[in-house]
Formats: structure tokens, sequence, C-alpha cells
């Protein structure tokens, strides 16, 4: 994890801000990873294979590699998927860096950005759906809203949508290269897998009776998976359509355990999330969106989903007090993710990197001049860590300095490395 962090935290094709990010300890990680050429090649090799493959490398329990499997296909692949496993070291990223949430849930992280935006000068406008980026003489200089309002922009336009929204949806035709215009529409792609969520308001929390439960347990996610093969049927079934319910592997949180103001006192509030397809199969045209999502199957899935869990905490059933159940196309509507996928396109290896969501697009900048790319369809990915935003800002801002400001910035970047460099190699 020390070498993927510093790679993780600066724009993908930014070797010097790349550079920068390595302290003596991330440098002794390194020098750990690419040793003699035989050590080299091992790690690049275990980046090659699956999650699967490593685990089996790894460990012998199904009781251990089971979870895993179903944290490393967060990523939204199976589990046996090739040049995956790095998948399996989200475990890691757990520990290192570490997760935290706010007080209050994620709309307190929102608030608190909003809040800081406002202090700034700044000014937030909701529900007002963008219509269109505003392109002349191959410059964004604005947007216009649905209710017809402009607003010009100054220095660019930074967008956190993904690049099919953009480029096919929101800037018209003729400002779009189109050649760039064909690669967005058929390049970028994703699976047809994304997700059905649960949310519950419980009396109690859920009770792991079988399994020695204590309420701590709970301070972090359960993941339940009762063996790698289950949660490879889970992944592999949806890519065609289908709902993995027969058997479910799921993912919960009941994070007023940990956070007690997000419940009344003595209540709890959970959610729970589950692999689904966003198009059904043999369902197309109907339901929400034509995608075979009604309110009867979301509901009939969800009651299986709760029954698997049920196994596992016998109370859940009698602790529910109310639940609201959100289908793909009903998630995919309301968080404005194309076809419901909330990674905005796949997480697999050929989206990664300076791949992310196309090489031309990667380090956010985009051919119109002003308009950038962030969120969770750049570098690094999906989740709640700011990295994207936070490396779109810097490409940002240097795109506003004079040359000799970024001149400094580099060689102040590359001296650090070069003292932490000395230093690590001294020591060994």
């Amino acid at each position: 994890m020390g070498v993927f962090i510093p790679v993780f935290n600066a724009p993908p094709k930014s070797l010097l801000d790349i550079a920068g990010n390595f302290d003596l300890g991330k440098l002794r990680d390194l020098f750990s990873v690419i040793g003699p050429p035989d050590q080299t090649l091992d790690f690049a090799q275990s980046l090659l294979t699956s999650p699967r493959e490593m685990l089996d490398e790894w460990f012998d329990s199904e009781v251990v590699k089971a979870p895993l499997a179903r944290l490393a296909a967060e990523l939204g692949a199976p589990p046996s998927q090739k040049a995956l496993a790095f998948g399996a070291t989200m475990m890691a990223m757990r520990h290192e860096p570490g997760m935290a949430r706010p007080e209050g849930g994620t709309g307190a992280l929102v608030a608190a950005l909003v809040r800081l935006v406002q202090a700034l000068g700044g000014i937030v406008r909701c529900n007002a759906p963008v219509k269109r980026i505003v392109v002349e003489d191959n410059r964004a200089v604005g947007v216009e809203t649905a209710d017809g309002r402009f607003f010009r922009a100054s220095k660019g336009v930074l967008s956190n949508i993904d690049a099919k929204r953009v480029f096919l949806h929101l800037v018209e035709p003729g400002a779009v290269d189109p050649v760039l215009r064909e690669r967005v529409e058929r390049k970028i792609g994703n699976s047809n897998e994304t997700i059905l969520k649960i949310d519950l308001a419980l009396s109690e929390p859920p009770l792991f009776v079988h399994h020695d439960h204590r309420d701590e347990y709970l301070i972090g996610s359960v993941l339940i998976a009762d063996s790698v093969d289950q949660v490879e049927i889970a992944h592999s079934e949806t890519v065609v359509g289908r709902i993995p319910d027969a058997d479910p592997s799921m993912y919960l949180v009941v994070p007023s355990v940990l956070d007690p103001t997000l419940a009344p006192p003595g209540k709890h509030t959970a959610w729970i999330e589950f692999f689904a397809p966003y198009q059904v199969a043999g369902a197309a045209g109907t339901g929400r969106g034509g995608t075979g999502w009604t309110d009867e199957l979301k509901n009939k899935v969800a009651d299986r989903v709760i029954a698997k869990l049920s196994e596992y905490a016998p109370n859940l059933e009698r602790a529910i007090i109310a639940r609201h159940v959100e289908s793909p196309a009903d998630l995919a509507d309301r968080l404005g993710a194309l076809k419901g996928n909330y990674y905005h396109l796949d997480m697999t290896i050929d989206y990664l990197l300076f791949f992310r969501p196309l090489p031309e697009l990667a380090n956010y900048r985009t051919p119109i001049e002003g308009l950038y790319l962030t969120g969770a369809g750049t570098h690094p990915g999906g989740s709640i860590s700011g990295m994207p935003g936070r490396n779109c800002a810097r490409v940002f801002l240097h795109d506003q300095q004079p040359v000799s400001t970024t001149l400094r910035e580099a060689a102040a970047s590359l001296k650090d490395t070069a003292v932490a460099a000395y230093r690590s190699l001294k020591k060994s």
C-alpha cells in the first residue's frame, strides 16, 4: 500500500507529483517491492493475477477467503477476473491509510464542504440541472441550466459527472472532435453490474448469535459470503442480466453503532448493498426506465436478501421498523449515475491510472480548453476519498499559475524525493 498510495494521490500523468508523494517510509516500501529482477517480476505477476488466485496463494480457510473475495469484488468484477488482484488489497486499505465516517453520516461531509465553499465566497446552487456546457472557439465558457439561466466561467468548467454524459449529452456535437466523441461512445463502457440498496430502521442491531456476537463488531462493515463460488456466481449472473438472489451475498453496514446520532435513542439504522443487474434479462422495455425493475420485483429481491441475512442474524426480521428499497434503476435516477454505475465506468485495470476514462482524458484536462473532468470516472476511481477532486484541483490550479511557479514546485518536489531516497539508501 505504501507503493500504491502516492500513485493514487497525484495526477496519473504527473511523474513529478507522484515522486513528490514518496516520503522515507513509502520509498522503503518501494525498494522492498522492486528489489532483484525476480522479486520485481513476482510483484508484477501478482498484479496481473486474479483476486481468487491471490487469496488461494496466501490463505487456506474458506471462512477467510470468501469475505475477502466479496470485498475484492466491490470493484465490480468476479473474483476470478484476471489483472484485478489489487482488489484483494482493499482490506489493507481499510487499515492503511484507514477509513473514517463523519458524525451525522455522509451528508455531514457534504454540508461541511458546502460551508467551506460559502465561507470563501462561493455559491452552491441545488436543483439546477445543467442542460449544456457552452463552448466557444474550443473553450468552455460556462453552463446553461435547465431553467434557461447561463452562468459564465471566468477560469473554467469542472465536471464531476461521467465523461459519456459530458461529451455525448452536455457538449454540443459540433464542439467535440468527432473521433473523440466516437471513442467516448464506443470505448468507455461498463458491465451490467450495479447494486440494489436496502435501508432499514431497526429497533435493535442485527445480532449474530451464532458467531459470538458483540455489538462492537458492527462498528465496521459485515460481509456475508458463504464461499468464494457464491461470490463468483453473484457477479457472473449480473453481467448477463440475471439477479443472483437464490443464495444472496451482501455487504451490511450498521452506522448507528458507531454514530448514535443517526437514530433515536435505543434504535438503529442499517443499509445493505446487494449486487444486481441494471438491465434485467428478458425484461427490456418494462419497469423503470425500461430496465425491467418494478416495485414488485425490487421488494421481492429485498425479501430474499433479508431472509438470507436473517440466517446469520435471526432477530433481524422482527427488529425491522421500516425499510426503503432502491433498485439499480432507482439509484441511477437519484444519483445521476449512467446505467446505475456509481463508479461511472468499470474499475478494471484497463480503466485505471492513465487509462481512466481514456488516455487523452486521464489527466483531468480535456481537449476543450477550460473543461476539466473529475469524480469517480477519473483517477483513482470511485468511493469517498476526495482524491479525484484534489488531483483535479492541482491540475486546474497549475494551469492558472505562471510557468516559474510550476517550475519552483517541481524543483521542490524533486528535492524532497531525492533527500528521502538518499536517507533510505544510507540506512540500508
